[in-house]
């Protein structure tokens, strides 16, 4: 009988050492790796993207007309290349601060006659992969300024609605149609990769995507563009890929760094924000986001979206450093993301949270 409870003993003891090593862990409303979930499940926005090239595949975008553009910026930043081995070796570390220049050797502006048509100058976007619908017109208030699409193209009617549209390189497989569109004179801001991070978005090392960008993306700033860093997700990769993307980039040149951000809480995005404004020392893009767990827990009822919405955008506005912000999303297929989000009714028309954010 001894050697029996002995044997006990020790598959009793086995358990509770498992059972240790596996607890539950604590959820961290910044440590998000919903995003992995919720890509993989959905594949995200890389449908909207392809559909969207899909829609745009019979039409050709115009170039803008040459007449007025905005005036170059008081300065642009440009990675250093005398720490990047240092950042490359310790990525978890903060990213070196980027070195400002002066407007004089900055890249002039591009000519065009998108701002006869502006009414406003707000940091309002939109995030658009409806192509050419012509529900377009209801989203234009003097607070909405942005739109990008994804992708290089650009729906038909934005600039003479007055929006100051931003074509995106969207990741390595649409670079021939990115280079044939985004030419003098067709925009005044270009975005970088959407969530290179990400194995069901654009997908690249950091060490790829700083080969892209020297080589379609960087030369742009010498057209007039300003250029948008690529977008990573709000996983905690996403943070240590652009340290190490920036790295990489030595000498490359940046106006803004953009970013995604998907959970539950005001105070945490917050936070989130004011942490890459911090640790980049750029201006910031918000070029996605929305009140939405990806992590199993409970979604945010309408009111919580709300004002969800009302603290964000309030914080935005009032922050020198954002320049752009962007919510998911105005569209009628969500993605996976709770429909609550929703900026268009099935009409086309804003719903009633769609109001409150282009009126922000």
């Amino acid at each position: 009988m001894a050697p029996i409870k002995l044997l006990n003993l020790l598959a009793i003891s086995s358990l509770a050492i498992l059972a240790c090593t596996f607890g539950a862990t604590p959820a961290n409303a910044l440590a998000t790796e919903h995003h992995q979930f919720a890509r993989h499940a959905v594949h995200g926005h890389d449908g909207i993207a392809r559909r969207k090239r899909d829609n745009a595949a019979s039409k050709r975008c115009k170039a803008r007309p040459s007449s007025s553009a905005p005036s170059p910026s008081s300065s642009s930043y440009v990675a250093p290349s005398s720490t990047a081995k240092a950042a490359k070796a310790a990525p978890t570390t903060l990213a070196p601060s980027y070195q400002k220049v002066s407007s004089s050797s900055a890249a002039p502006a591009s000519t065009s006659a998108a701002s006869s048509g502006k009414t406003g100058s707000g940091k309002v976007g939109l995030a658009w992969p409806n192509g050419d619908d012509s529900s377009l017109k209801n989203y234009k208030t003097d607070k909405v300024n942005w739109l990008y699409t994804w992708s290089p193209d650009i729906p038909d009617s934005a600039r003479s609605l007055g929006f100051e549209v931003v074509p995106m390189l969207w990741g390595e497989n649409q670079v021939s149609e990115f280079s044939q569109k985004v030419v003098k004179g067709y925009a005044n801001y270009v975005l970088g990769f959407n969530e290179p991070d990400q194995s069901g978005q654009s997908n690249m090392t950091p060490q790829r995507a700083a080969q892209l960008w020297k080589q379609y993306i960087d030369p742009l700033q010498y057209q007039g563009y300003k250029l948008i860093s690529p977008a990573v997700t709000s996983a905690p990769y996403g943070k240590t890929w652009m340290q190490e993307f920036f790295a990489n980039c030595t000498g490359c040149h940046f106006d803004a760094l953009a970013m995604h951000w998907y959970d539950v809480s005001g105070d945490a995005f917050i936070a989130y924000v004011e942490d890459f404004h911090k640790t980049f020392n750029l201006p910031i893009w918000v070029t996605e986001y929305a009140c939405q767990n990806f992590n199993g827990g409970a979604q945010c009822s309408d009111s919580e979206i709300a004002s969800f919405m009302g603290q964000t955008t309030s914080f935005m506005d009032g922050a020198d450093y954002v320049q752009a912000y962007m919510w998911f999303g105005a569209m009628h297929d969500m993605q996976g993301v709770n429909t609550g989000n929703q900026l268009m009714a099935s009409s086309g028309s804003p719903t009633q949270l769609g109001y409150q954010f282009i009126n922000a």
